[in-house]
């Protein structure tokens, strides 16, 4: 914007100039005089002219690379600029003239390429980590083009940390621009093959079979004809046990939803989207047909995957489908006559190409799918919105919800476990089926935190070191403070949204990966700046491919206050509103700091409770089931039970009104400070986020005694021998029952609880009717803590339940 205006002032001054000359030779005659000042007018022009010259040149060097890109991938006609009879020879064709700004030009388009070459080092670090291995990996990226991938890897995985790096790629442009580039950074280690990807000359390697360790391919399978023999091909190159696959390019999906276990979020395209996109590529002969991606993932077991959409140019118009991808190799005796088929193929010198117009050339027996499942994506709304409530137990898992389905046939990276309960996903979490309605209908957790006293349970559980434990997972919270407390032998965590068990499991890398401050800024401040990077680069190796889809599409979840998320979110955001515009921030602020509990209880009675829950509110608000299960995750049955007994209003303030005067917000009363100020404090935090539970679960490595199940109750409570477990914990779980499945539950707890077992509950209600059911099937009922209506005593610190059961297994 400078150099124009200046330009125009010299122009300016030019014609002034002029105009002074004329003038002085009309009036005095003074040639000399008027001659000079011609001069300089014209100089001045001249000087015009080259600043603009000079500015024309630097424009174009500034949009040439655009422009070279825009008329190499859609303009130019590849027929007439070399042959291109043969795959080296259209990727020359293509590439001839783009080359030196290739890596200039793809940033926008090229998604997932960061991503996955991250994924491909923190999975590099663990296992050498687990192995002990001292040896130096050997890296082949296939299609490598340009090098910009090895270079990156860089800043994740150092090159000179590899015994070797192969890139191959089939375009001697990009090579020549690859070899530059590793010149430049002084890589001795680093090879450029300029040959097709089915190659075995390896210089330095006599048999590479069995001898890589990583492989990678970053936008390439997609380009690749004979793709069936490449990914064989990439078999057998990796080391059979350790060896693994990084893949990031472009997909469409089927129009069918893919049941996997390793996780659909965002896999599924819709029409426009897949049909599109298959087209537009084709032209330039890359091919999005999902076959390929099928195939990919029947050769290989899937480690990690997560979808995506570029917004490329046009956010929320264009969405280019890409995925960002790990896989391990597997032991699969199947895939012997695919190999078989392949080689046969390539003997026969055949060659598959994907016309994505006519998918019915494409492998449809590769295509694995089960027949009795919707065709649904988890990205799309299901039945059960957000503002939807449950008046029956299916949103927990009832004895009529999905009873013996089973997982998708996708296989997935599994450890050996007991195969009542399935294969592992990762340390902890066990796989199951995410395209299930009963799991579908939850987009996020409901409980970022949990809302019971683990202080009393571990009084009244006594936990021993071989204690088998069934809890209900929630957040989380409890079951890590039974793990440090008690150190049980086993804890199976249940919950039917897996959102809930995603927050679990993402807690448990956590304390297995990262400082204690880095956990700390996660789940005591609430936030925390660097999320992505830590999700990507330390924490994914540890999480299933399920769970690390979640906090990836969701890795803004701690940009601000993770408290504030998930439905409990809601009631936190409404006290916060609330506490605003009444201009209470400082009275409550002294609740949490004061060391009077006098101040306390004055304070929330005098100030805080007229002002934020005067009765008509309290009636308004709990008159809304939406916001009962949304903000607070009461379901309609419970309310009943709340009603049964009393009424709303009395039992809010029955709730609250005990906690004032039971212990400090400031050191103990750690669940309502946490509502205030939407983090914890280092003085009033759950045990677990102190720097001496966090290091003690991590030396003790307790947290392997947990289990994760995403299944109903019913389902893996039948998966339990008789007498298997010695402590249930069920919350208030059996509340949201009608008799009929209360009564399928409670008799499959005694049958799996042993002789001298404890079944722990808490209730809305003061005496539940359920209680009589424990004692039907062979249990002795004791009450723990029952609320008394207006006597100002609290039965713990949460104080949420009216009551709080044991039953002991006779």
């Amino acid at each position: 914007m400078h150099k124009p205006a200046a330009s125009g002032s010299t122009v300016a001054l030019m014609v002034a100039s002029t105009s002074v000359a004329l003038y002085l030779l009309n009036t005095t005659g003074n040639f000399k005089k008027a001659q000079e000042m011609m001069v300089t007018s014209q100089l001045a022009f001249l000087g015009a002219v080259a600043a603009f010259v000079m500015l024309l040149i630097a424009s174009l060097d500034q949009v040439k690379a655009p422009l070279k890109f825009i008329y190499s991938c859609f303009l130019k006609p590849l027929g007439k600029t070399g042959d291109v009879s043969n795959q080296k020879g259209r990727l020359e064709a293509f590439y001839k003239d783009q080359a030196e700004i290739y890596d200039e030009t793809r940033g926008g388009l090229l998604r997932g390429r960061s991503t996955m070459l991250a994924l491909v080092a923190a999975q590099l670090k663990d296992q050498l980590k687990k192995s002990g291995s001292s040896k130096a990996p050997i890296w082949v990226d296939l299609g490598g083009g340009t090098g910009w991938n090895i270079e990156q890897m860089n800043n994740h995985f150092p090159i000179s940390k590899f015994e070797r790096v192969y890139l191959v790629d089939l375009c001697p442009s990009l090579c020549k621009v690859a070899r530059e580039r590793f010149q430049k950074f002084g890589w001795t280690n680093v090879v450029v093959l300029c040959e097709d990807a089915l190659g075995m000359d390896f210089p330095g390697m006599a048999n590479p079979v069995g001898q890589m360790d990583v492989v990678t391919m970053s936008y390439s399978l997609s380009m690749m004809d004979n793709y069936y023999a490449v990914i064989d091909h990439v078999q057998k190159l990796l080391k059979p046990k350790t060896g693994f696959l990084g893949v990031s390019d472009f997909y469409a999906s089927t129009s069918v939803q893919k049941a996997s276990a390793h996780g659909v979020e965002d896999y599924h395209c819709n029409w426009f989207t897949r049909n599109f996109w298959q087209i537009w590529f084709a032209f330039d002969h890359v091919h999005l047909h999902a076959s390929r991606r099928e195939y990919l993932e029947y050769r290989f077991d899937v480690k990690k995957a997560i979808n995506g959409r570029n917004h490329f140019v046009i956010p929320f118009v264009v969405q280019i489908p890409y995925y960002a991808w790990i896989g391990q190799m597997k032991k699969d005796t199947r895939a012997s006559e695919v190999d078989t088929l392949s080689r046969s193929r390539s003997m026969a010198g055949s060659s598959i190409s994907l016309d994505p117009i006519a998918p019915m050339d494409e492998p449809a027996p590769l295509q694995l799918q089960t027949s009795d499942l919707r065709p649904r994506s988890m990205s799309t709304d299901s039945n059960a919105s957000q503002d939807s409530v449950p008046d029956s137990p299916s949103s927990v898992g009832s004895s009529s919800t999905l009873v013996g389905t089973s997982i998708s046939p996708q296989k997935v990276p599994h450890q050996k476990v007991d195969s009542r309960f399935g294969v592992k996903q990762s340390q902890w979490r066990l796989s199951y089926d995410p395209t299930l309605e009963c799991h579908t209908q939850f987009r996020s957790y409901i409980y970022a935190f949990t809302w019971e006293d683990p202080r009393i349970d571990l009084e009244v559980l006594d936990l021993k070191k071989d204690d088998v434990m069934f809890v209900i997972t929630s957040a989380g919270d409890n079951a890590l403070e039974y793990a440090l407390q008690g150190q049980p032998a086993r804890i199976h965590c249940v919950d039917m949204n897996p959102c809930q068990n995603h927050l679990l499991e993402l807690k448990l890398a956590c304390i297995n990966n990262l400082p204690h401050s880095e956990f700390w800024q996660m789940f005591g401040e609430g936030r925390h700046s660097d999320f992505r990077r830590l999700l990507i680069d330390q924490l994914s190796p540890s999480l299933s491919s399920t769970a690390l889809q979640f906090w990836y599409k969701n890795r803004d979840t701690f940009d601000q206050s993770f408290y504030e998320t998930g439905y409990s979110g809601l009631a936190l955001r409404l006290f916060k509103w609330l506490v605003k515009i009444k201009g209470l921030k400082k009275v409550v602020q002294e609740i949490t700091t004061t060391d009077q509990i006098s101040t306390q209880e004055h304070l929330w009675e005098n100030v805080v409770k007229p002002s934020t829950l005067p009765v008509w509110l309290v009636q308004w608000v709990l008159s809304h089931p939406a916001f009962l299960w949304n903000a607070l995750g009461v379901p309609i049955n419970q309310m009943k039970l709340i009603l049964d007994e009393g009424n709303a209003v009395q039992y809010i303030y029955d709730t609250l009104d005990p906690i004032m005067n039971r212990s400090l917000f400031k050191d103990d009363q750690y669940f309502y400070n946490l509502v205030v100020n939407r983090k914890y404090t280092p003085e009033s935090c759950p045990s677990y986020l102190t720097e001496a539970g966090f290091t003690s679960l991590r030396e003790n490595k307790s947290t392997d005694s947990m289990m994760l199940h995403t299944k109903s109750i019913i389902q893996v409570l039948r998966s339990m021998k008789d007498g298997e477990l010695t402590k249930a914990v069920l919350m208030d779980h059996m509340d949201w029952f009608d008799p009929k499945d209360a009564d399928e539950e409670i008799r499959e707890v005694a049958r799996a609880v042993r002789t001298g077992g404890m079944v722990l509950w808490r209730s809305a209600g003061r005496q539940p009717w359920y209680n009589a059911l424990f004692e039907k099937y062979g249990f002795k009922v004791e009450a723990v803590g029952v609320r008394v209506p207006g006597s100002g005593v609290s039965i713990d610190r949460v104080n949420m339940y009216a009551s709080c059961y044991r039953a002991i297994k006779k």
